[in-house]
């Protein structure tokens, strides 16, 4: 009996559990494109404008480091469900390629100087 009672609690607990996520799926399939791409891009402007400014106002790296890694990846879902967006991310993919390859440059010079200048300590 006590057995029973535990497998249906279980069962109910599993239930209230994943309620949430599929009632949160299904506002998301109700939305239109327009009130996605809205709601995209305020979570891009929250992120980058307060989370963001957060992480860097308590030099807390990391945050900063997922926070940069999540709006990424909101840029990405908008970009692949809003048309308008895609053209602005591919700007903005190259312009990011373009700025590590410039960093990756400038810290091998930066070695390099430092090898030179100290005679080789470095």
């Amino acid at each position: 009996m006590g057995s029973s009672i535990r497998f249906i609690a279980l069962w109910g607990a599993l239930g209230m559990a994943l309620a949430p996520g599929f009632v949160a799926a299904d506002e998301e399939k109700s939305m239109s494109a327009r009130q996605t791409c809205n709601r995209l891009t305020r979570q891009i402007d929250h992120f980058e404008g307060s989370v963001l400014k957060m992480a860097r106002e308590r030099d807390d790296a990391l945050w900063e480091q997922s926070t940069e890694q999540h709006v990424q990846l909101l840029r990405s879902q908008r970009a692949a469900k809003c048309p308008k967006y895609a053209d602005e991310e591919k700007i903005l993919a190259k312009a990011r390629a373009q700025a590590a390859a410039m960093r990756a440059m400038m810290k091998a010079a930066a070695k390099g100087a430092a090898k030179y200048f100290s005679g080789g300590w470095y």
